[in-house]
């Protein structure tokens, strides 16, 4: 499998972060909840890691430009993704959420001033450490606890498979980030539920005399 083989999957990938982001926003509408602010920050910075990687291999972008700015999605996406599992646990208010919502992209921001060069490095921790959260939790968020840590385990096979040093190995490891994408809309889309939901009680709350 020569190079083209990965092009073509990396605009595949690409195309299907776009899809699934969209579907996202089709499905849950406005952020007007932070649950979904969140959720949709997650999915667009994957649909424009993937895209920019799809565009660099097709020459759109320069290796130069690429890796100047890829760093800035990568690391706003798995701060969300953090950020997410600490809300899960740690049973915030509607107010506390929106607080807390804001503080992703600034913290990214910061990262990517300082620890641009280590911007893998940062984001597999901050996926680890969500993964730790959601283990030692006890009782809480099982369906999200599910989708999140199949998505990392997916993650580590794709590391692991791309560290080998086999070229072989490392396409398919490529092929695990199929699957790591498909966990990580599952994960959202549980949180436009959550969201849905907070929008449905809060009406209630509305209708009472």
């Amino acid at each position: 499998m020569d190079s083209s083989f990965l092009i073509g999957f990396h605009i595949g990938l690409g195309l299907l972060s776009c899809v699934l982001f969209i579907k996202l926003m089709i499905q849950f509408g406005l952020p007007n909840h932070p649950a979904r602010v969140v959720a949709y920050m997650v999915g667009f910075c994957s649909a424009v890691y993937l895209m920019g990687l799809a565009a660099t291999d097709l020459g759109l972008m320069t290796p130069w430009m690429w890796m100047k700015w890829r760093p800035l999605p990568l690391i706003t996406g798995t701060l969300c993704l953090l950020l997410q599992t600490i809300m899960l646990i740690g049973n915030f208010s509607l107010i506390q959420q929106k607080v807390v919502s804001r503080i992703p992209l600034m913290a990214a921001l910061l990262c990517f001033a300082f620890f641009s060069a280590y911007a893998d490095q940062v984001a597999t921790i901050f996926i680890l450490l969500g993964g730790i959260f959601l283990i030692v939790s006890v009782r809480k968020a099982r369906y999200q606890k599910r989708a999140y840590l199949k998505m990392t385990l997916m993650f580590l096979l794709h590391l692991a498979c791309v560290y080998s040093g086999w070229y072989s190995i490392y396409v398919l490891g490529q092929l695990f980030l199929f699957a790591t994408v498909f966990y990580l809309f599952i994960f959202e889309h549980s949180f436009g539920i959550a969201a849905l939901v907070d929008d449905f009680k809060m009406s209630l709350q509305e209708e009472e005399p």
